[in-house]
């Protein structure tokens, strides 16, 4: 290049006449315009290229949990490993913005500028293109969207665990809720399971359950003797000596129980009289239904499906707070949630089966079905936070072979993933849970069906892993 403009130095500076300085600088005029062009193609796929280099940053930032430092830093770091890739920009900045909605995280900005030196625009004085570009990516909920949350509430959840399963619960409720665009569009279910899942009283007529009428036992004559009291002497103080506590169970989780500390009563020999019998009638004790659901008969313990052979409903059962099917009424769910109290010992393909069923459009619940014209987008979340301790003894769940509840745990994740007519994405989140296999099995379920596990060891990785699980469900899009 410089040997081209030197040559048409030395061409303008001849001496032979005015027209050869006038066809000198007429071709280097020509020769700037033109090389302008090429520079201008470069700066445009430069600024193509910029674009793109926002876009992975607005959108990656978008989908980080954290605060708007924590969102800016994914951004610029995404940012600077795709600008490397640009060939033709010689600097570029890059200045992030955290998009709130509502006091909540709603989607992120980035503007981006890059210089790109010209090649050939210095013969006509423009050394360089200035580009400019704005990426934002907002999270929305624009389709018929269900979600069925699978939560553990069984007696290893009591304190700072169930405190953290209702904030992160209602956090995503509150945060999806927030972004969706028409009424009726987001809908939840909330299954709460232990050993049992409760299915709500007002189900019990339904044809797909079958559950007993409540129902007392005859009365009876109930007679014992008794020796009236005539008197007493030698009256004094005693000392009961203490007894030592014992070691007892909760969902697989040891804790103190019974003995008594000691304490000082009042003995004395007592005169009887001669025993006269007594009798009285005694009523009946009552039988009832309370919610509570056991399993059918394998493999229909792992189906959602063949109905004809009903659900039992077990008797003198107390179990979880009845589930809620699937409702647009937001704070009806986050109610529920909120007066979730930890109890009971752990089955995970109750919880697992009964979000299925929420979400699957026949019986027991019908919900929405998915079409070409009118998508539904649905999702389970179950979280738990340890193994199966309890294991079914049909239709109860007495046993406790872990083994066996495993192995129908992977079993519905397996009919879950084959269900296509629901389609159902399962995310899963072991709470603080030390058993691999559990932890491999929550794995695997969420792989199936193209969901993703999480493994949060405490509080703040359970509730980030909420807010992550909330930003897949959202639909993230470019709107500028």
């Amino acid at each position: 290049m410089s040997g081209l403009i030197n040559l048409l130095k030395r061409f303008s500076g001849n001496d032979s006449g005015s027209i050869a300085t006038f066809v000198g600088v007429s071709l280097i005029s020509v020769i700037g315009i033109s090389g302008l062009a090429v520079d201008y193609s470069r700066a445009s796929q430069s600024k193509s290229d910029l674009f793109a280099a926002a876009d992975s940053a607005a959108l990656a930032a978008a989908r980080t949990f954290g605060t708007p430092a924590e969102r800016s830093k994914v951004a610029q770091d995404v940012f600077n490993s795709n600008i490397l890739n640009i060939k033709h920009v010689a600097s570029s900045s890059m200045t992030p913005e955290n998009i709130l909605k509502d006091g909540a995280n709603y989607g992120f900005r980035v503007s981006a500028s890059g210089q790109v030196k010209t090649i050939f625009g210095a013969i006509v004085g423009v050394d360089q293109f200035n580009v400019d570009v704005i990426a934002e990516a907002i999270g929305t909920v624009s389709t018929n969207t269900d979600v069925a949350l699978a939560l553990d509430t069984t007696g290893s959840m009591a304190g700072w665990k169930i405190e953290a399963l209702k904030k992160a619960s209602v956090d995503l409720v509150d945060n999806l809720g927030k972004i969706s665009t028409k009424p009726n569009q987001l809908k939840f279910s909330v299954v709460p399971f232990a050993e049992y899942v409760n299915v709500g009283m007002a189900n019990r007529n339904k044809a797909w359950l079958n559950v007993p009428a409540d129902y007392q036992d005859p009365s009876t004559k109930v007679c014992w003797k008794e020796a009236p009291l005539l008197g007493q002497t030698n009256c004094r103080s005693v000392t009961v000596p203490a007894t030592p506590a014992g070691t007892c169970y909760n969902d697989g989780v040891p804790y103190s129980c019974g003995g008594n500390a000691s304490y000082t009563t009042t003995v004395c020999d007592n005169t009887y009289g001669a025993e006269v019998e007594k009798c009285a009638m005694q009523a009946g004790q009552w039988h009832r239904w309370w919610g509570c659901v056991g399993s059918r008969n394998n493999p229909l313990d792992t189906q959602d499906g063949n109905y004809a052979t009903r659900i039992p409903g077990l008797m003198d059962t107390g179990c979880s707070a009845p589930l809620v099917e699937l409702t647009a009424d937001l704070t009806a769910v986050k109610n529920a949630i909120n007066g979730l109290t930890p109890g009971g010992e752990t089955y995970i393909p109750a919880g697992l089966l009964w979000g299925w069923r929420t979400l699957s459009s026949q019986a027991p619940f019908e919900g929405r079905t998915s079409t070409e014209a009118e998508p539904v987008r649905k999702y389970l979340i179950l979280m738990t936070d340890g193994r199966n301790t309890r294991s079914p003894s049909y239709p109860w769940h007495w046993g406790g072979d872990t083994a066996l509840s495993n192995t129908l745990t992977k079993q519905i994740c397996a009919n879950v993933a084959a269900d296509t007519a629901s389609n159902i994405t399962v995310f899963t989140v072991a709470f603080d849970v030390t058993d691999t296999t559990i932890k491999n099995i929550l794995m695997d379920c969420a792989v199936k069906t193209k969901g993703q596990f999480f493994d949060a060891r405490d509080s703040a990785q359970f509730l980030a892993a909420f807010s992550k699980i909330g930003s897949a469900i959202a639909d993230l899009r470019l709107s500028r």
